[in-house]
């Protein structure tokens, strides 16, 4: 996965971290915001919200998984441009 995004741009390493063992772990957020702006989007946002800690508003099938729940519902977003 990391190696994709080095041969891609060099610079895309401020978007990893160490994790766990051997794991990295990625910025999702911030590569989404940095791509859109480079694409000339005026105005984007991370609103925080959390799909798996925010179980009155989503569904999450990883917090369905980790609670070993039989169903985890279904969750549908759109970006409107």
């Amino acid at each position: 996965f990391i190696d994709a995004f080095l041969t891609e741009d060099p610079t895309f390493a401020r978007y990893f971290a160490n994790g766990t063992d051997d794991r990295m772990q990625f910025d999702l957020a911030g590569f989404g915001l940095n791509r859109l702006r480079a694409a000339g989007v005026g105005h984007a946002e991370w609103t925080r919200h959390c799909t798996y800690s925010d179980a009155d508003r989503f569904y999450s099938y990883r917090r369905s998984t980790h609670a070993k729940e039989a169903d985890y519902g279904r969750l549908i977003a759109a970006i409107v441009l």
